[in-house]
């Protein structure tokens, strides 16, 4: 990490507070609004990532996946 950025732990910690305080959903919403003003943006196509879930300790985690691969 870049060193202007600070220590890895001070980084770490104003992202998670970020988050906490929901600076980045209000980033987020105010860059969609002005892309959707200057239509840059548009509701007709639509994708959700959900690449992080997180999960209690012990909870037990589905082996389902949305596709299959072949061995090859």
């Amino acid at each position: 990490m870049p060193e202007r950025y600070g220590s890895y732990a001070t980084a770490w910690r104003r992202l998670k507070r970020w988050s906490e305080e929901g600076i980045w959903a209000k980033i987020l919403e105010s860059l969609r609004d002005s892309a959707y003003q200057d239509d840059k943006f548009s509701m007709d196509i639509v994708c959700v990532d959900s690449t992080f879930v997180e999960t209690k300790k012990g909870e037990k985690i589905p082996h389902i996946t949305a596709t299959k691969r072949r061995k090859v």
